[in-house]
């Protein structure tokens, strides 16, 4: 299974931004969680931005953060969110999106009991790969 959802950064302006899309779209935030919520700090977050939400309206789904990450992209205020349900496949997809590119976090198990890995290809599009683990 592959589903590929937008992930927006807003360095400091995600509340905001959720509250001008829900005005657009008439939609609802479905998931908000902030910095300071996380079991350990993140350099460079402050505890009241949102580390991660998402949002839905007329069937469209994407996510947001006020993330560090967005100190890190040069222009560019945009990831991909690939979720996948196969821990395999997410590695084999990883290390091929790796040729030639630049690893920016490894896969690794994750608070949530995911496994989640970032990279940036050869072309600087930015990947998120999530795995939730099925016991």
């Amino acid at each position: 299974m592959f589903q590929l959802t937008p992930y927006l950064f807003f360095a400091g302006r995600c509340e905001e931004a959720l509250e001008f899309y829900s005005h657009c779209f008439g939609g609802k935030t479905t998931t908000k969680q902030y910095f300071r919520d996380a079991p350990m700090q993140i350099p460079g977050a402050q505890p009241d931005w949102i580390m991660h939400a998402e949002f839905e309206a007329f069937g469209m789904k994407f996510m947001l953060s006020d993330g560090v990450v967005a100190r890190e992209m040069s222009g560019n205020n945009i990831a991909l969110s690939l979720v996948l349900d196969d821990v395999d496949q997410q590695a084999r997809i990883f290390d091929m999106l790796a040729e030639g590119g630049h690893v920016m976090m490894p896969i690794s198990d994750i608070y949530s009991g995911a496994k989640f890995g970032k990279i940036e290809d050869m072309y600087g599009v930015r990947w998120l790969l999530y795995c939730e683990l099925v016991t």
